[in-house]
């Protein structure tokens, strides 16, 4: 680039001064062969022309000889001098201009030369200039359209992602749902099977009161039957039922079967129950609690052949075979 400036900005040389010292030589030989043919045709005298003349004569027969004439002398002929050409018009040369206006033509062709390059060079940069703005138009578009093709796959990974959390969370719901109700189903067959046998042992119970009563020939409400104790079968029931109603997710990380003894008192005439204390600790207070909230939830317990036992003991272990 800077040479190529520098060759704009440098003067050119000047041409034809050759060519004018060789016309001027030209000229000036040719002046001098003029000047010297000019003087060599003055100096020159022309030469003596002669001529004879004779006269034809028809011959017919042999004539005598003529008689010998006297020859005399021609006269001479006036020469003819050739008339000479025009001189030649005399070569004028040219007058030579003003050294005053040379220095100024030569000064207003260098400003001329000055201008254009300056011209040249105020058009070169507005190229340059005009291709340097066209790069950074492109390079700015170019990055607007990888801008905009990031932004739409990260928009189009987002969507994908957020549509695969939305498939593993409806997944996770469907397997959590499908897990309750195999739970719920679990626990209401457990239950049943619990009430069944628990109607089975009441029924066995009551049987065998009857019997033991009318062995001893008291009667069903008698002394003998209030002061006997709750059934065999009661006490069962009633730690199912307490089981049913314990909500204990962490039940995996006791270790071992430590149980937990509730005094319970209740309503003698409904069996509602009226409060909760525990007597001994089965060392885990979570568990602790969970089973006298459990006894709490239930509210009300079903009665030994109508008669309700207050206050009465509960001891519940993680691991009973009756949970």
């Amino acid at each position: 680039m800077n040479q190529r400036v520098a060759d704009v900005l440098r003067p050119p040389a000047e041409r034809g001064s050759g060519r004018a010292l060789l016309l001027a030589l030209l000229m000036h030989l040719l002046l001098l062969v003029l000047i010297a043919f000019g003087v060599h045709w003055h100096s020159h005298t022309p030469a003596a022309v002669e001529a004879e003349l004779w006269a034809p004569t028809a011959r017919l027969s042999a004539p005598p000889p003529p008689p010998p004439v006297a020859h005399r002398q021609p006269m001479p002929q006036p020469v003819a001098h050739p008339t000479p050409p025009p001189p030649a018009p005399r070569v004028e040369p040219a007058p030579q201009p003003d050294q005053a206006q040379i220095a100024l033509r030569e000064q207003r062709k260098r400003e001329q030369q000055q201008q254009r390059r300056a011209e040249q060079l105020a058009e070169l940069r507005a190229q340059r200039l005009a291709e340097r703005k066209e790069k950074q138009v492109q390079a700015q578009r170019l990055a607007a359209q990888k801008a905009a093709a990031a932004k739409a796959a990260a928009a189009k990974a987002a969507a994908a992602k957020a549509a695969a959390e939305e498939a593993a969370a409806e997944k996770a719901a469907a397997e959590k749902a499908a897990a309750e109700k195999a739970a719920r189903l679990a626990a209401e067959r457990k239950r049943e099977q619990q009430l069944a046998r628990l109607q089975q042992q009441s029924r066995q119970d009551y049987l065998k009161s009857l019997m033991s009563q009318a062995g001893t020939g008291a009667a069903p409400g008698g002394t003998a039957a209030a002061t006997a104790g709750p059934s065999g079968g009661y006490s069962a029931r009633i730690s199912a039922l307490i089981h049913q109603n314990i909500i204990f997710p962490q039940v995996d990380q006791i270790s071992g079967n430590p149980k937990v003894h509730l005094l319970v008192t209740l309503d003698p005439n409904s069996g509602k129950v009226l409060g909760v204390r525990i007597e001994r600790s089965s060392g885990v207070a979570t568990w602790d609690q969970a089973v006298k909230r459990a006894v709490q939830r239930v509210g009300r317990l079903p009665s030994d052949h109508g008669h309700w036992w207050t206050p009465m003991e509960v001891v519940a272990g993680p691991r009973d075979q009756s949970q």
